[in-house]
């Protein structure tokens, strides 16, 4: 490993392409999509709610469910229907109709969103509704106990923003969308890296000369891996400091989670590069199949064109949740914002398990792929 990070080192191309470019393609991109990313801002306008009131005379909970959505819709231009058919609202819901549906009861306040997968409003929304509960439950508690204190934290806290609460639409920009969506492109290049590192292997013979012992071709693999993790850590310490001082991106208070996604994926990237190695005969022509793959699943991932665009079409939509970066890019963004989501270990569990299941496919295609190099 060590002859192999030298190697790399000295290639002035390898440098370029996998340190300095990220950079340059991040200034780029953020410079000249600023203008798209802007149209994107408001995720909610136009969006519908639908909501159920039971029993509103002596319902508890009508005032503050009033409050925030009368407050919200001025702010969002999303609009609350009032749907008194929970059975049908549900169905609109999971037709992708509506965000949610909220059943506004005499004791409880029930959210019901997508079954079918829980879109990024639908996630936004919910987590600006609970910290306004939160809220509301602390202002009402304070009330009863020392109420001259009321008045102050009305007046700090009597808005419901989504500036405030969740996705800040100052911090919206393309600077920071691209920061995050181009290094997840260039870390998919390390499949580029960990796949010629395979083919020179085997053009030393090292792999033919260990066909019988499967430990140490596991152990070369494993080099491989360790290799493109120190690729990508090295990309990710050079964007994080590049993007925060130059162009002034706050990467969140969630860094060690988002570092922990990154890792993850740059294991999964380069594994992709080792499983086609294994796969496919000819270099050339394992190289030519990596780079269009890694347009595609670019593109799909939201490294081009914003994630929405990419959502606003149904095919898109449904094949962009077949690729890992897509999940990755998707957490990292909820992560920066503090969305409340669980999406960061889903993206991590997806990225390993696909490295995982890919290991496994390409040694049994290549044990059965009849004149294959790595058989």
């Amino acid at each position: 490993m060590k002859k192999e990070i030298i190697q790399f080192f000295k290639s002035k191309t390898n440098v370029i392409a996998m340190l300095i470019f990220p950079i340059m393609l991040i200034f780029v991109m953020g410079k000249s999509l600023d203008g798209l990313m802007s149209m994107d801002k408001n995720i909610f306008s136009g969006k519908i709610i639908y909501f159920n009131i039971e029993d509103s005379s002596e319902n508890k909970n009508l005032q503050p469910f009033y409050d925030f959505s009368v407050q919200f819709q001025k702010d969002t231009e999303a609009e609350f229907v009032e749907n008194t058919n929970p059975e049908e609202a549900i169905k609109l819901v999971n037709k992708n109709e509506a965000i949610c549906f909220i059943n506004v009861c005499k004791d409880d306040i029930k959210y019901f969103r997508n079954e079918n997968g829980e879109s990024t409003e639908s996630k936004v929304f919910r987590n600006l509704y609970t910290q306004y509960m939160k809220k509301y439950i602390f202002i009402h508690s304070t009330s009863k106990f020392e109420p001259q204190k009321v008045p102050q934290i009305l007046n700090a806290q009597n808005n419901t923003q989504v500036k405030s609460e969740g996705i800040s639409y100052d911090e919206v920009n393309s600077f920071t969308y691209y920061t995050f969506v181009e290094l997840t492109l260039i870390i998919l290049y390390i499949s580029t890296i960990t796949l010629t590192s395979m083919y020179k292997e085997n053009t030393l013979h090292k792999m033919t000369r260990l066909k019988t012992s499967s430990i140490k071709k596991i152990n070369i693999i494993i080099s491989k891996i360790a290799l493109g993790i120190l690729i990508g850590i090295m990309q990710i310490i050079m964007i994080y400091i590049t993007s925060t001082r130059l162009f002034g991106v706050n990467w969140g208070q969630n860094v060690i989670y988002i570092f922990m996604v990154l890792i993850s994926f740059i294991i999964f990237s380069s594994v992709l590069g080792i499983s086609i190695s294994m796969i496919f005969s000819e270099e050339k022509t394992a190289y030519t199949f990596t780079n269009m793959l890694i347009i595609v699943m670019g593109f799909l991932g939201g490294s081009y064109v914003p994630l929405s665009l990419v959502k606003s079409a149904r095919i898109t939509s449904f094949l962009c949740e077949l690729v890992p970066n897509y999940w990755v890019n998707t957490a990292i963004l909820g992560l920066k914002y503090n969305v409340d989501t669980s999406y960061y270990i889903s993206a991590i569990n997806i990225s390993l398990g696909s490295a995982a299941l890919m290991i496994i496919l390409s040694r049994i295609i290549s044990k059965i792929k009849e004149g294959g190099s790595f058989d």
